[in-house]
Protein backbone atom coordinates (compact mmCIF):
# COMPACT_ATOMS: atom_id res chain seq x y z
CA UNK A 1 0.00 0.00 0.00
CA UNK A 2 1.29 3.47 -0.79
CA UNK A 3 0.85 6.42 1.01
CA UNK A 4 -1.17 8.18 -1.76
CA UNK A 5 -3.27 6.14 -0.86
CA UNK A 6 -4.62 7.23 2.47
CA UNK A 7 -6.60 10.01 2.75
CA UNK A 8 -3.63 12.31 4.57
CA UNK A 9 -3.68 16.05 4.87
CA UNK A 10 -1.71 17.60 1.97
CA UNK A 11 0.83 19.30 4.35
CA UNK A 12 1.72 16.08 5.41
CA UNK A 13 1.49 14.06 2.31
CA UNK A 14 4.00 16.44 1.10
CA UNK A 15 6.34 16.44 3.67
CA UNK A 16 6.14 12.27 3.23
CA UNK A 17 6.81 12.53 -0.47
CA UNK A 18 10.02 14.89 0.48
CA UNK A 19 11.35 12.48 2.96
CA UNK A 20 11.02 9.61 0.77
CA UNK A 21 8.68 7.10 1.96
CA UNK A 22 6.78 5.24 -0.57
CA UNK A 23 5.24 1.60 0.52
CA UNK A 24 3.76 1.49 4.12
CA UNK A 25 5.79 -1.20 6.53
CA UNK A 26 3.03 -3.91 7.62
CA UNK A 27 2.53 -2.03 11.28
CA UNK A 28 2.12 1.23 9.51
CA UNK A 29 -0.59 -0.18 6.90
CA UNK A 30 -2.55 -1.66 9.69
CA UNK A 31 -2.43 0.83 12.22
CA UNK A 32 -2.28 4.27 10.11
CA UNK A 33 -5.98 3.94 8.74
CA UNK A 34 -7.46 3.49 12.55
CA UNK A 35 -5.56 6.33 13.86
CA UNK A 36 -6.78 8.84 10.96
CA UNK A 37 -10.32 7.71 12.07
CA UNK A 38 -9.57 8.57 15.65
CA UNK A 39 -9.52 5.28 17.00
CA UNK A 40 -7.55 3.84 20.08
CA UNK A 41 -4.71 1.77 19.44
CA UNK A 42 -2.42 -0.77 20.99
CA UNK A 43 0.26 -2.24 18.55
CA UNK A 44 2.54 -5.05 19.28
CA UNK A 45 5.96 -3.99 17.04
CA UNK A 46 9.98 -4.18 17.14
CA UNK A 47 11.80 -1.53 16.58
CA UNK A 48 12.59 -0.76 13.01
CA UNK A 49 9.32 -2.05 11.96
CA UNK A 50 8.19 1.87 11.21
CA UNK A 51 6.13 2.34 14.45
CA UNK A 52 7.15 5.87 15.05
CA UNK A 53 6.14 6.71 11.69
CA UNK A 54 2.85 4.83 12.48
CA UNK A 55 1.98 7.17 15.18
CA UNK A 56 3.17 10.11 14.27
CA UNK A 57 1.10 10.34 10.73
CA UNK A 58 -1.93 9.60 12.34
CA UNK A 59 -1.53 12.39 15.38
CA UNK A 60 0.02 15.18 12.55
CA UNK A 61 -2.82 14.49 10.27
CA UNK A 62 -5.50 14.98 13.16
CA UNK A 63 -3.84 18.61 14.32
CA UNK A 64 -3.68 19.79 10.82
CA UNK A 65 -7.29 18.53 9.69
CA UNK A 66 -8.99 20.01 13.24
CA UNK A 67 -6.44 23.30 13.57
CA UNK A 68 -5.92 22.38 17.23
CA UNK A 69 -4.07 24.81 19.04
CA UNK A 70 -1.55 24.77 21.95
CA UNK A 71 -0.27 21.77 23.12
CA UNK A 72 -2.27 19.02 21.25
CA UNK A 73 -0.33 15.56 21.36
CA UNK A 74 1.99 14.30 23.64
CA UNK A 75 4.37 11.32 22.90
CA UNK A 76 6.03 9.35 25.75
CA UNK A 77 9.33 7.70 25.27
CA UNK A 78 11.41 5.50 27.84
CA UNK A 79 15.20 6.98 27.13
CA UNK A 80 16.41 10.45 25.82
CA UNK A 81 17.67 9.33 22.76
CA UNK A 82 14.78 7.80 21.98
CA UNK A 83 12.68 10.83 22.85
CA UNK A 84 15.34 12.85 20.27
CA UNK A 85 14.58 10.19 17.80
CA UNK A 86 11.00 10.54 18.01
CA UNK A 87 10.94 14.42 17.85
CA UNK A 88 13.55 14.62 14.70
CA UNK A 89 11.16 12.74 12.85
CA UNK A 90 8.08 14.26 13.65
CA UNK A 91 10.62 17.40 12.64
CA UNK A 92 10.90 16.36 9.21
CA UNK A 93 7.38 15.46 8.73
CA UNK A 94 5.81 19.02 9.94
CA UNK A 95 8.33 20.75 7.31
CA UNK A 96 5.07 21.86 5.44
CA UNK A 97 3.11 22.84 8.31
CA UNK A 98 3.75 25.97 9.27
CA UNK A 99 3.20 27.16 12.52
CA UNK A 100 3.14 23.86 13.89
CA UNK A 101 6.38 21.97 16.14
CA UNK A 102 7.61 19.59 18.08
CA UNK A 103 9.56 19.64 21.25
CA UNK A 104 12.15 17.09 23.39
CA UNK A 105 11.43 17.40 26.77
CA UNK A 106 14.40 15.30 28.25
CA UNK A 107 16.36 15.30 31.35
CA UNK A 108 20.53 16.23 30.84
CA UNK A 109 19.50 19.45 29.68
CA UNK A 110 19.03 23.24 31.26
CA UNK A 111 15.18 24.09 32.20
CA UNK A 112 16.09 27.84 30.67
CA UNK A 113 16.46 26.97 27.15
CA UNK A 114 13.47 24.36 26.88
CA UNK A 115 11.34 26.66 28.84
CA UNK A 116 12.04 29.14 25.71
CA UNK A 117 11.66 26.00 23.06
CA UNK A 118 7.67 25.78 24.71
CA UNK A 119 6.94 29.35 24.03
CA UNK A 120 3.81 29.49 21.86
CA UNK A 121 4.10 26.38 21.30
CA UNK A 122 1.38 24.36 18.80
CA UNK A 123 2.09 20.89 18.30
CA UNK A 124 3.70 18.09 19.38
CA UNK A 125 5.61 17.43 23.01
CA UNK A 126 7.81 14.16 22.85
CA UNK A 127 9.23 13.95 26.69
CA UNK A 128 10.80 11.03 28.71
CA UNK A 129 8.45 10.82 32.27
CA UNK A 130 10.56 12.26 34.96
CA UNK A 131 11.65 15.60 33.40
CA UNK A 132 7.77 15.98 31.74
CA UNK A 133 6.60 15.43 35.56
CA UNK A 134 8.70 17.94 37.00
CA UNK A 135 7.99 20.95 34.41
CA UNK A 136 4.59 20.07 34.65
CA UNK A 137 4.52 20.24 38.94
CA UNK A 138 6.48 24.00 38.57
CA UNK A 139 3.77 25.23 36.44
CA UNK A 140 6.18 25.80 32.78
CA UNK A 141 3.72 23.06 31.39
CA UNK A 142 0.09 22.91 31.16
CA UNK A 143 -0.91 19.29 29.34
CA UNK A 144 -4.66 19.31 30.72
CA UNK A 145 -5.72 20.04 26.56
CA UNK A 146 -3.75 17.55 24.94
CA UNK A 147 -6.26 15.52 22.56
CA UNK A 148 -3.48 12.32 21.48
CA UNK A 149 -1.64 10.50 23.98
CA UNK A 150 1.19 8.10 22.13
CA UNK A 151 3.33 5.57 24.70
CA UNK A 152 5.85 4.40 22.75
CA UNK A 153 8.07 1.15 24.18
CA UNK A 154 5.12 1.18 27.06
CA UNK A 155 6.61 -2.19 28.26
CA UNK A 156 10.36 -0.90 28.51
CA UNK A 157 8.79 2.34 30.42
CA UNK A 158 6.80 -0.51 32.62
CA UNK A 159 10.41 -2.57 32.92
CA UNK A 160 12.27 0.83 34.51
CA UNK A 161 9.59 1.57 37.08
CA UNK A 162 7.51 4.33 35.20
CA UNK A 163 4.05 2.89 35.82
CA UNK A 164 2.98 5.75 38.58
CA UNK A 165 4.07 8.16 36.50
CA UNK A 166 2.42 6.98 33.32
CA UNK A 167 -0.88 7.42 35.28
CA UNK A 168 -0.27 10.26 36.51
CA UNK A 169 0.23 11.87 33.40
CA UNK A 170 -2.61 9.94 32.01
CA UNK A 171 -4.99 11.19 34.75
CA UNK A 172 -3.68 14.98 33.97
CA UNK A 173 -4.93 14.73 30.51
CA UNK A 174 -8.31 15.58 30.59
CA UNK A 175 -8.85 16.56 27.12
CA UNK A 176 -8.05 13.12 25.67
CA UNK A 177 -9.34 12.01 22.67
CA UNK A 178 -6.98 9.36 21.68
CA UNK A 179 -4.99 6.96 23.15
CA UNK A 180 -1.91 4.87 21.03
CA UNK A 181 -0.03 2.69 22.71
CA UNK A 182 3.22 0.72 21.25
CA UNK A 183 5.27 -1.96 22.80
CA UNK A 184 7.46 -4.59 21.64
CA UNK A 185 6.03 -7.33 24.16
CA UNK A 186 2.01 -7.11 25.52
CA UNK A 187 3.01 -8.11 28.69
CA UNK A 188 -0.01 -8.67 31.55
CA UNK A 189 1.23 -5.30 32.88
CA UNK A 190 1.04 -3.99 29.17
CA UNK A 191 -2.33 -5.14 28.79
CA UNK A 192 -3.47 -4.00 32.46
CA UNK A 193 -2.30 0.14 31.27
CA UNK A 194 -4.28 -0.48 28.20
CA UNK A 195 -8.13 -2.21 29.46
CA UNK A 196 -7.58 0.58 32.04
CA UNK A 197 -6.45 3.99 29.74
CA UNK A 198 -7.85 2.75 26.42
CA UNK A 199 -11.31 2.83 24.94
CA UNK A 200 -11.64 -0.11 22.99
CA UNK A 201 -8.68 -0.25 21.58
CA UNK A 202 -7.85 -1.96 18.19
CA UNK A 203 -5.46 -4.56 18.50
CA UNK A 204 -2.48 -4.93 16.10
CA UNK A 205 0.22 -7.22 16.39
CA UNK A 206 3.49 -7.91 13.29
CA UNK A 207 4.76 -11.26 14.03
CA UNK A 208 8.23 -10.52 15.52
CA UNK A 209 9.54 -14.15 15.06
CA UNK A 210 8.56 -13.84 11.35
CA UNK A 211 10.36 -11.20 10.74
CA UNK A 212 13.87 -12.89 12.41
CA UNK A 213 12.98 -16.26 10.67
CA UNK A 214 12.44 -14.64 7.47
CA UNK A 215 15.18 -12.01 6.83
CA UNK A 216 17.88 -12.66 9.51
CA UNK A 217 20.81 -15.25 9.33
CA UNK A 218 21.22 -16.83 12.84
CA UNK A 219 24.49 -18.23 14.12
CA UNK A 220 25.42 -19.86 17.42
CA UNK A 221 29.03 -20.04 18.27
CA UNK A 222 29.81 -22.39 21.37
CA UNK A 223 33.00 -21.34 23.30
CA UNK A 224 34.21 -20.99 26.50
CA UNK A 225 33.79 -17.77 28.18
CA UNK A 226 37.55 -16.59 27.89
CA UNK A 227 37.04 -17.38 24.56
CA UNK A 228 34.87 -15.29 23.57
CA UNK A 229 36.39 -11.55 23.17
CA UNK A 230 39.74 -12.64 20.91
CA UNK A 231 36.68 -14.99 18.53
CA UNK A 232 35.02 -11.90 18.29
CA UNK A 233 38.25 -9.90 17.38
CA UNK A 234 39.25 -12.13 15.04
CA UNK A 235 35.57 -12.56 12.95
CA UNK A 236 35.26 -8.65 13.07
CA UNK A 237 38.71 -7.96 11.45
CA UNK A 238 38.43 -10.86 8.74
CA UNK A 239 34.64 -9.54 8.42
CA UNK A 240 33.88 -8.74 4.98
CA UNK A 241 30.43 -6.64 5.94
CA UNK A 242 30.28 -2.97 4.56
CA UNK A 243 28.09 -1.57 6.83
CA UNK A 244 28.00 -1.49 10.43
CA UNK A 245 27.66 -3.27 13.37
CA UNK A 246 26.48 -3.66 16.87
CA UNK A 247 27.79 -5.70 20.37
CA UNK A 248 25.69 -6.32 22.63
CA UNK A 249 26.86 -7.19 26.19
CA UNK A 250 24.46 -7.95 29.63
CA UNK A 251 27.40 -5.76 31.37
CA UNK A 252 28.32 -2.62 31.09
CA UNK A 253 31.37 -2.97 32.96
CA UNK A 254 32.36 -4.98 29.62
CA UNK A 255 31.99 -2.21 27.52
CA UNK A 256 35.63 -0.52 27.93
CA UNK A 257 37.23 -3.85 27.53
CA UNK A 258 35.84 -5.01 24.18
CA UNK A 259 36.03 -1.42 23.29
CA UNK A 260 39.88 -0.99 24.27
CA UNK A 261 40.33 -4.85 22.76
CA UNK A 262 38.89 -4.36 19.05
CA UNK A 263 40.51 -0.96 18.72
CA UNK A 264 43.82 -2.38 19.88
CA UNK A 265 43.19 -4.13 16.27
CA UNK A 266 42.65 -0.72 14.59
CA UNK A 267 38.51 -1.67 14.83
CA UNK A 268 36.97 2.03 14.71
CA UNK A 269 34.26 1.06 17.50
CA UNK A 270 33.15 2.93 20.56
CA UNK A 271 30.49 2.40 23.17
CA UNK A 272 27.60 3.81 25.30
CA UNK A 273 26.67 3.11 28.50
CA UNK A 274 24.44 5.25 31.40
CA UNK A 275 27.22 5.92 33.06
CA UNK A 276 27.99 8.91 30.37
CA UNK A 277 26.35 11.87 30.50
CA UNK A 278 23.73 12.99 28.00
CA UNK A 279 25.27 15.30 26.13
CA UNK A 280 28.42 12.53 25.53
CA UNK A 281 25.96 9.78 24.92
CA UNK A 282 23.71 12.21 22.47
CA UNK A 283 27.08 12.99 20.28
CA UNK A 284 28.79 9.49 20.61
CA UNK A 285 25.40 8.17 18.74
CA UNK A 286 25.58 11.09 16.58
CA UNK A 287 28.83 9.92 15.70
CA UNK A 288 28.02 6.22 15.31
CA UNK A 289 24.89 7.12 12.62
CA UNK A 290 27.35 9.46 11.18
CA UNK A 291 29.31 6.50 10.06
CA UNK A 292 32.61 8.01 12.28
CA UNK A 293 32.27 4.48 14.21
CA UNK A 294 31.96 1.31 12.43
CA UNK A 295 30.70 -0.77 15.74
CA UNK A 296 28.74 0.52 18.94
CA UNK A 297 29.31 -1.66 21.85
CA UNK A 298 25.85 -1.39 24.32
CA UNK A 299 23.71 -2.56 27.07
CA UNK A 300 19.89 -3.13 26.22
CA UNK A 301 18.88 -0.18 27.77
CA UNK A 302 21.99 2.15 26.47
CA UNK A 303 21.09 1.22 23.35
CA UNK A 304 18.02 2.45 22.98
CA UNK A 305 17.87 5.59 20.48
CA UNK A 306 20.25 3.61 18.16
CA UNK A 307 18.52 4.04 14.97
CA UNK A 308 20.82 3.63 11.95
CA UNK A 309 19.31 1.39 9.10
CA UNK A 310 23.23 0.39 7.60
CA UNK A 311 23.66 -2.33 10.33
CA UNK A 312 24.60 -5.64 8.69
CA UNK A 313 25.15 -7.57 11.81
CA UNK A 314 24.62 -8.07 15.74
CA UNK A 315 26.86 -9.30 17.37
CA UNK A 316 25.62 -10.81 21.04
CA UNK A 317 28.31 -11.05 23.08
CA UNK A 318 26.32 -12.64 26.03
CA UNK A 319 22.95 -13.92 25.60
CA UNK A 320 20.23 -11.59 26.87
CA UNK A 321 18.36 -13.63 29.81
CA UNK A 322 14.91 -12.10 28.23
CA UNK A 323 14.07 -14.01 25.18
CA UNK A 324 12.35 -11.37 24.01
CA UNK A 325 15.41 -8.87 24.39
CA UNK A 326 16.99 -11.41 22.21
CA UNK A 327 14.40 -10.21 19.32
CA UNK A 328 14.81 -6.77 20.18
CA UNK A 329 18.45 -6.59 19.85
CA UNK A 330 18.97 -8.73 16.05
CA UNK A 331 15.94 -6.43 15.07
CA UNK A 332 18.20 -3.71 14.56
CA UNK A 333 19.56 -5.61 11.57
CA UNK A 334 17.31 -5.93 8.66
CA UNK A 335 15.39 -3.23 8.40
CA UNK A 336 13.70 -1.43 5.79
CA UNK A 337 13.18 -4.87 4.02
CA UNK A 338 16.93 -5.71 3.88
CA UNK A 339 18.72 -8.83 5.24
CA UNK A 340 20.95 -9.24 8.31
CA UNK A 341 23.38 -11.07 9.96
CA UNK A 342 23.18 -11.78 14.46
CA UNK A 343 25.90 -14.10 15.74
CA UNK A 344 25.76 -15.09 19.48
CA UNK A 345 28.48 -16.72 21.47
CA UNK A 346 27.31 -19.00 23.78
CA UNK A 347 29.17 -20.59 26.64
CA UNK A 348 28.16 -22.88 29.29
CA UNK A 349 26.46 -20.26 31.48
CA UNK A 350 24.40 -18.96 28.32
CA UNK A 351 23.07 -22.78 27.50
CA UNK A 352 19.32 -22.25 29.82
CA UNK A 353 19.18 -18.45 28.01
CA UNK A 354 20.04 -20.22 24.66
CA UNK A 355 17.04 -22.80 25.09
CA UNK A 356 14.78 -20.07 26.04
CA UNK A 357 15.05 -18.21 22.82
CA UNK A 358 15.06 -20.95 20.48
CA UNK A 359 11.49 -22.13 21.96
CA UNK A 360 10.34 -18.79 21.94
CA UNK A 361 11.51 -18.58 18.10
CA UNK A 362 10.01 -21.96 18.04
CA UNK A 363 13.09 -23.03 15.66
CA UNK A 364 16.70 -23.92 16.68
CA UNK A 365 19.74 -21.91 15.77
CA UNK A 366 22.29 -22.79 13.09
CA UNK A 367 25.94 -24.00 15.13
CA UNK A 368 28.37 -22.28 13.34
CA UNK A 369 31.65 -24.05 13.20
CA UNK A 370 34.37 -22.68 15.22
CA UNK A 371 37.64 -21.68 13.68
CA UNK A 372 40.62 -22.96 15.56
CA UNK A 373 42.73 -20.53 14.86
CA UNK A 374 40.43 -17.80 16.11
CA UNK A 375 40.37 -19.00 19.83
CA UNK A 376 43.65 -16.99 20.04
CA UNK A 377 44.09 -13.10 19.31
CA UNK A 378 45.36 -12.17 16.36
CA UNK A 379 48.86 -10.17 15.96
CA UNK A 380 48.22 -6.10 16.36
CA UNK A 381 49.98 -3.02 17.46
CA UNK A 382 48.79 -1.71 20.61
CA UNK A 383 49.91 2.12 18.80
CA UNK A 384 46.65 1.26 16.65
CA UNK A 385 44.06 2.37 19.30
CA UNK A 386 46.24 4.74 21.59
CA UNK A 387 44.52 8.66 21.26
CA UNK A 388 41.38 9.40 19.88
CA UNK A 389 38.18 9.59 21.08
CA UNK A 390 37.89 7.37 23.68
CA UNK A 391 34.65 5.53 25.53
CA UNK A 392 37.18 5.24 28.59
CA UNK A 393 38.12 8.76 28.68
CA UNK A 394 34.65 9.70 28.12
CA UNK A 395 33.70 8.26 30.97
CA UNK A 396 36.58 9.42 33.22
CA UNK A 397 35.65 12.90 32.51
CA UNK A 398 31.81 12.21 32.91
CA UNK A 399 32.89 10.96 37.07
CA UNK A 400 35.56 13.80 37.86
CA UNK A 401 32.86 16.52 36.39
CA UNK A 402 29.81 15.43 37.89
CA UNK A 403 31.50 13.65 41.02
CA UNK A 404 28.67 10.36 40.39
CA UNK A 405 28.96 6.96 40.52
CA UNK A 406 27.74 4.71 37.87
CA UNK A 407 23.94 3.52 38.19
CA UNK A 408 22.87 -0.38 39.79
CA UNK A 409 20.95 -0.67 37.02
CA UNK A 410 22.24 0.17 33.50
CA UNK A 411 19.09 2.09 33.13
CA UNK A 412 18.20 6.05 33.10
CA UNK A 413 18.55 7.42 36.38
CA UNK A 414 15.06 7.24 37.90
CA UNK A 415 13.85 8.99 41.34
CA UNK A 416 13.68 6.15 43.09
CA UNK A 417 16.96 5.24 42.68
CA UNK A 418 18.07 6.95 45.27
CA UNK A 419 18.12 4.78 47.74
CA UNK A 420 19.41 1.55 46.05
CA UNK A 421 22.31 0.11 47.64
CA UNK A 422 25.29 0.08 45.39
CA UNK A 423 27.49 -2.14 44.09
CA UNK A 424 30.79 -2.37 45.26
CA UNK A 425 32.73 -3.58 42.88
CA UNK A 426 31.64 0.03 40.90
CA UNK A 427 33.29 1.70 43.78
CA UNK A 428 37.64 1.42 43.34
CA UNK A 429 37.56 3.40 39.95
CA UNK A 430 40.91 5.09 39.50
CA UNK A 431 40.78 7.71 36.57
CA UNK A 432 42.81 9.90 34.35
CA UNK A 433 41.56 13.11 32.76
CA UNK A 434 41.24 13.65 28.78
CA UNK A 435 43.63 17.20 29.68
CA UNK A 436 46.20 14.55 30.85
CA UNK A 437 45.66 11.91 28.68
CA UNK A 438 46.64 13.87 25.88
CA UNK A 439 50.11 15.06 27.01
CA UNK A 440 51.16 11.31 28.22
CA UNK A 441 54.20 10.18 25.60
CA UNK A 442 53.03 7.11 23.26
CA UNK A 443 55.12 4.77 25.64
CA UNK A 444 53.38 5.99 29.09
CA UNK A 445 49.95 5.90 26.87
CA UNK A 446 50.72 2.13 25.78
CA UNK A 447 51.60 1.44 29.16
CA UNK A 448 48.53 2.99 30.49
CA UNK A 449 46.09 0.76 27.79
CA UNK A 450 47.82 -2.32 28.63
CA UNK A 451 47.53 -1.90 32.59
CA UNK A 452 43.88 -1.35 31.69
CA UNK A 453 43.40 -4.44 29.75
CA UNK A 454 44.57 -6.32 32.49
CA UNK A 455 42.60 -4.84 35.14
CA UNK A 456 39.64 -5.57 32.70
CA UNK A 457 40.41 -8.51 32.87
CA UNK A 458 39.01 -8.85 36.21
CA UNK A 459 35.44 -8.24 34.73
CA UNK A 460 34.69 -11.54 34.16
CA UNK A 461 34.07 -12.14 37.45
CA UNK A 462 31.16 -10.15 37.42
CA UNK A 463 29.80 -12.59 34.93
CA UNK A 464 28.10 -15.76 36.15
CA UNK A 465 30.53 -18.38 37.43
CA UNK A 466 31.17 -21.43 35.21
CA UNK A 467 34.15 -23.79 33.61
CA UNK A 468 36.73 -21.52 31.44
CA UNK A 469 36.04 -23.46 28.54
CA UNK A 470 33.09 -25.36 27.79
CA UNK A 471 32.80 -28.71 26.21
CA UNK A 472 31.57 -27.96 22.66
CA UNK A 473 28.52 -29.93 21.43
CA UNK A 474 29.33 -32.27 18.55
Amino acid sequence: MKFEELSIHPKLLSAIQEIGYTELTPIQEKSIPHGLEGKDITGLAQTGTGKTVAFLIPVIHNILTKGIQGIAALVLAPTRELTMQIAEEAKKLLKHSEGIRSVPIIGGTDYKSQNKDLEGLNGIIVATPGRLIDMIKSGSIDISNVEFFVLDEADRMLDMGFIQDIRWLLHKCKNRKQTLLYSATLSVEVMRLAYRFLNEPVEIQINPEKIITERIDQKIVHLGREEKIPYMTNLIINSKEEGQGIIFTNYKANIPKIVYTLRKYGVPVTGISSELDQKKRLRLLRDFKSGKYRYMVATDVASRGIDVENIDIVYNYDLPQDTENYVHRIGRTARAGRKGKAIGFCSESDYVELEKIEKYLKQKIEILEVNEEYIQFPAGDFQSFIGGDSYDREKETHFKQNGKRPHDNDRAPHKHDRNRKRDKRHTSHTHSTAKDSHKKKPAAAIQEAELFLQKADSVLSSEPKGKKFCKRPT
